[in-house]
Parts: C-alpha cells; structure tokens; sequence
C-alpha cells in the first residue's frame, strides 16, 4: 500500500473524543482478533468492546452464527456501524449460508433487492421462487443466458426453472451457442446434454461433432437444420475456432459464408473475430481478406500487430498506411502519432514529422515523453490538483473510518486498511480527491495512489507519483550503485507501493519479487533470506531487489530496456529478444513479443521520468545515451540515433 506509515498519524485525542479508546495494546488487540477469527471466543479479551476496531469482533461473532443468525440482527449491525464496509460481508456471507440451509425467507428479508455478486443473486432468485415467481423467473433467465461457467450456487434455480418450462429448449440451446462462442466448449456440450427430448438428438450429437471437427460445418444435416437457426450456429463454431485455431479459420469461413444464408450481423461478428485474431498468423499464411478484415474494422488494438511487424522491420510506408488505417479516438495517441513521425523521417518529410510529433507530444506517456525530446519541448506532465482547505483536510481526522484505517495498519492488517479506504472513498465519491490530498500530507501513499485510481484523478501527478520510501530505495541504490529512481519506478509499476501485493504467479511485496529469483539473490548477496513471506518486508524486499536490478544491469552493460525487460519476463527471453533484434532501441521495444513486457518497459521509463520531475531534477532524456544498449545488444542504427541524445532518439 505504500505506506510509510505508522508514525501514528490519528492522535490519540482524535480517538477519545469519539468516545472510543485503545484500551488493549496493539498486540494484545490483535491476539483476541486472531481469537475472534477462528472462534474461540473464551481467548478474546472483554476489553475489545471499548476498542476502535470494536466492529471487527463483533463481525466475527455474527459471522459464527450463521444462518441461525436472524436477518434482524444483521441488520442492527448495520445501523451501528454503517461506515464500514462490514455489513456487506456480513450480509453476502449470510446470504450464502441461508442459501446453503434453503431458509429462503431469511434470504428475501435480508436483501431487499438482487445482490450484485451472481451467487447472491442465483440465491435471491431461487428464494423468491417462494413469494414473487414472475421476479424468480426473469432474473433467472437473465443469469442462464451467460457463455460463461456459473457458480454451484445457481444450480438449485436452474433446476426448478428447467422442471417448470420456464427454460425451455431453446433457450438450453442459445446458452449452449452462447458457450461455444466464448470458448467455453465443455460447458456448450454440457449444457447441451439438457436438451433431453429425443426431436433434439441430432442437434445436440450435432455439436459435439463441429466442436471435434469444425469442417463438419459445411455438411449441416438437415434434421438439424429444420430443427435450428443455421447462422447464430455458424457464428458461434467460428468465433471459436478463430480464436482458437486462427488458420482454419480463414480458409473455413469463405466455404461457409458462401454456403448458409446467414445475416449481415451475423457475419460482422465473424469478421470481427478473425480481424481480432489475425496477429496469431504468421505474415505468410495471411491472405487480402485478412487486411481487409483489419482496414474495415480499424481497430487500434487489432492493427497495432501488424503495425509493430512494419515498426520493427522499418517498413515506414508500411507503417504510414497502417497508422492512417486506425480510427476514432486512437489516432490522436502518442503511439501512432510517434511512429508516423518516425516514418516520416526516415521517408525523408521532416515538416510532417514534426508535425507528429508536436501532438504527441502533449501527452503524459512513453512516447509522448520521446516525442517531446523530438521537438525540444519540456515533457507534458499535465498535472493537476485537488481544490482543498485546512479545514476540510482537518475534519477527515475524526472519522470513524480514518480511525479504524490506523488501527488496522498499526497491527499489519493492511488488506483490511486498504478495503476500509476502499469504501470510505466509494461512499463519498466527491470527496475522493480530498482524501487524495488528506493521504498525501499525511505521507499515506499508497492511499494516495489508491484514491487517484478510485476517483480517476489521472492527472493528479504528485498523488499518483508520490515520494513512497524513497529514503528505503535511495540507501539500496547507494548500496548497489543503481538509480534510486528507477528503482522506486519498478516498484511502482510493480505493486503501487504496496508492500503486501501478491501476484498471480506468486511474486510478493513492494518490488514483486518471485520468492525463488530472491532465493538465488540472497544465496549470491549473503542476504539471510529463508522464506516468501520475509518479501514482505520492505527492507528486505528492496534490498534483493536493488540486488537483482544491478545484476541485470551489469549483464546488459547498462542497457536500462534490456534490464527492465528482463525483470519483468527472465533474462532468457530478453537474450532472445537482444539476438533477434536489429533495429534502434525504440523499435527494440516494439519487437518484444509479450505485450505484459513491452507495457511494463514503457510504463517503467515513464515512471522514471515523472518521479524525476516532481523531484525538481532536470531531465534531459528518458535514457541517456549509454542506457540505450551498444552495439553487442542493439544495432549500429541505434549507437547513430544517440549520438545527438539532446534532441534526436
């Protein structure tokens, strides 16, 4: 969360003049917390009661109650504590627990309206089975028609409304195309297999066979044909085989296209789903009606594929025709606008490519950044801030919930602190670039960072880009001889300071280390690292990190693109990327193939520059000359690029 914290910021006068008080120390608070969580309630403390974090206990105390639990009494612990965000636990954890002990009335007594998750609502509408069947059987339909595996949780409505006609075969049969269309195949002919009247046979045994064997699109028996719409079939079997098996695709589609009578929306989706998937083919298996698909659609995401194969091979005719084939707003993007200029440099037109790079210019981003340094302009850091006074800023102390935030923090329970700053922000939503501000001053960062995204206040730079243990990265970088900088860049790309992140893959703390690259680090370092969990530390964290980030950066001889690539996905592909590479080091990065990397890269050197900014330093470039890799890494184009670093790339 980025938080130096605690020093503690909420006074203690704050607390009590609310009427609460400490009481128990921090640890012996959170001995009964522990207690409360796993019931055994003759190990928490009496005195908890008198505590800030008083509703924490209390929601446990319910919780354990479940479902002989009244909706009654989950309803007065909302009144009592309506600033939390521990009645919506409360309520969808007794909402599932009534579920599973069928007390359908409780269920309906307790949420007054569908909930938001799709268990919840699977759940209210089997209850309202019992009292108001035309609401049971029209949110029903709503959550059955869905390409998408549903949780067990909805299985009991499915049931009654499948045994009463009110789904009837035909819609088994739209779910099943909805699934195959979004490549659910499992679930399509699972879902099929519902269709139990014999009339239905051929269709269901039908599907199973195109699912094996797509080109049995274009021998449709006609028992099913009588029994179906042809073309919703046609289009689902081919959105999944594009996004699936590209090539047969597009040798299928012509076949059926030219063979079923299907509508015109019909085939859009179609057309759209090859255009969506045509990057997966290599350039010699694309035919003209691949372009075509991509010219028609004029999809940013979609062309820029195809646009980077021209980038990288400095085919800057091709590059113009496809920057000028993107439609809507992404024309005005810094991207395309960079890289026409680009082309037209290298075509020898130096007043468009000015005239490029002038409107990318303006934009806060990578290649805004460059295209600034392009046309001797100061980079466009667009900032903003919020409209606030002392007293507004001093009236947020005495919140309950600012309270409870520094309690939580206090005893390391910092996923709680960042959900209760959650739901402060998103109950008062006008008020987020407030707390905003309040989180900065008082040197909360990631909370800052936090209420930046919760509010969309993207051009509240010093909020978004706050000084998080700068003191932490500038002695580990003084330590390894790095940037301090950068490394506080990786770390907010990383985890936007937040010391607790875990990622899907398991990378953990403030810079995302993975617990066996921190293993082999601390082994070369001498660092006493034995387990994931000490990542979490920040000191220890940043120290394997800054490590790691050096290591890199010798290997690479101080190419920062090849560093930050090879932190981000390993080393062994960015040698890969380095050998197959032939280009400036701008067109370097384009070639990356992992979006994830190219992304993390760009947005990492961004990050840098930023931080840079709002720390007064003068910044002349992105990367300076000798960042950009020499000769052994990148070509010799891009050794020439750098020469004049002052005013060209």
């Amino acid at each position: 969360m980025g938080i130096r914290f605690i020093r503690v910021l909420i006074s203690i006068w704050a607390i009590t003049s609310c009427g609460l008080s400490w009481g128990l120390s921090n640890e012996e608070f959170k001995q009964s917390f522990e207690s409360a969580r796993k019931g055994k309630w003759s190990h928490v403390d009496a005195e908890v009661q008198q505590h800030v974090l008083a509703p924490y206990i209390e929601f446990h105390r319910l919780k354990s109650q479940l479902p002989k639990l009244s909706p009654e009494a989950i309803q007065q612990f909302a009144e009592t504590y309506p600033d939390t965000p521990l009645y919506g636990w409360l309520k969808k954890h007794a909402t599932s627990a009534y579920g599973k002990a069928r007390k359908w009335d409780a269920v309906v007594a307790l949420n007054s309206k569908a909930p938001a998750d799709v268990a919840g609502r699977c759940i209210y509408y089997r209850a309202q089975l019992i009292s108001d069947q035309t609401l049971a059987f029209e949110g029903g339909r709503s959550l059955w028609l869905h390409g998408k595996p549903l949780p067990d949780e909805c299985d009991d409505l499915f049931k009654a409304m499948i045994s009463r006609g009110e789904i009837d075969n035909h819609m088994i049969w739209q779910r099943a195309l909805l699934s195959l269309e979004n490549g659910n195949t499992r679930l399509a002919k699972y879902v099929a297999r519902k269709l139990t009247d014999d009339s239905w046979t051929p269709t269901r045994s039908y599907l199973k066979t195109i699912i094996q064997n797509p080109n049995a699109l274009l021998d449709l028996p006609q028992k099913v044909s009588n029994r179906i719409e042809v073309s919703p079939l046609v289009t689902a079997a081919m959105v999944n085989l594009a996004n699936k098996k590209i090539h047969e695709a597009q040798v299928l589609w012509p076949k059926v296209k030219s063979k079923y009578a299907m509508n015109e929306n019909d085939i859009a989706v179609v057309n759209k789903a090859l255009a969506r998937n045509s990057y997966k083919l290599p350039a010699d298996q694309r035919d003209e009606n691949t372009y075509l698909r991509l010219i028609e659609a004029g999809n940013a995401d979609w062309i820029e594929p195809v646009l980077r194969e021209a980038i990288v091979a400095s085919k800057w005719h091709t590059v113009l025709f496809w920057t000028e084939s993107v439609r809507g707003m992404a024309t005005d993007n810094s991207y395309y606008q960079y890289w026409r200029a680009r082309a037209f440099e290298q075509l020898g037109d130096q007043v468009k490519a000015d005239a490029a790079y002038k409107i990318a210019a303006t934009q806060r981003d990578f290649y805004g950044f460059l295209a600034a340094e392009k046309s001797s302009l100061p980079y466009a850091l667009n900032s903003a801030a919020p409209q606030v006074n002392d007293k507004d800023l001093l009236a947020i102390d005495s919140l309950p919930a600012i309270q409870r935030i520094s309690a939580l923090w206090a005893i390391n329970e910092h996923g709680l602190a960042m959900d209760e700053w959650s739901y402060l922000i998103n109950s008062s939503p006008a008020k987020s670039g407030l707390f905003a501000e309040y989180a900065l001053k008082n040197e909360w960062y990631g909370l800052s960072v936090q209420a930046t995204i919760l509010g969309r206040h993207w051009d509240y730079v010093a909020h978004r880009f706050p000084p998080a243990y700068k003191e932490l990265f500038t002695q580990w970088a003084d330590e390894r001889g790095v940037d301090p900088i950068l490394l506080m860049a990786i770390a907010r790309r990383e985890s936007a300071f937040n010391k607790d992140a875990v990622s899907p893959v398991g990378a953990r703390g403030l810079m995302q280390m993975m617990p066996s690259t921190a293993k082999q680090v601390g082994r070369q370092q001498d660092v006493p690292y034995r387990h994931g969990d000490q990542l979490f530390d920040q000191e220890m964290n940043v120290q394997l990190a800054s490590s790691y980030v050096q290591t890199l950066l010798e290997k690479y001889d101080g190419n920062v693109i090849a560093t930050l690539a090879g932190y981000n996905a390993g080393p062994n592909r960015t040698d890969r990327w380095l050998a197959e590479s032939n280009g400036a080091f701008d067109q370097f990065i384009e070639s990356i193939s992992y979006r994830e990397t190219r992304d993390y890269v760009k947005a990492v050197l961004t990050y840098r520059v930023i931080f840079e900014s709002l720390n007064g330093d003068q910044v002349l470039s992105v990367l300076e000359p000798s960042e950009r890799g020499d000769n052994k890494y990148l070509s010799t184009a891009d050794a020439s690029l750098s020469s004049d670093a002052g005013k060209s790339l």
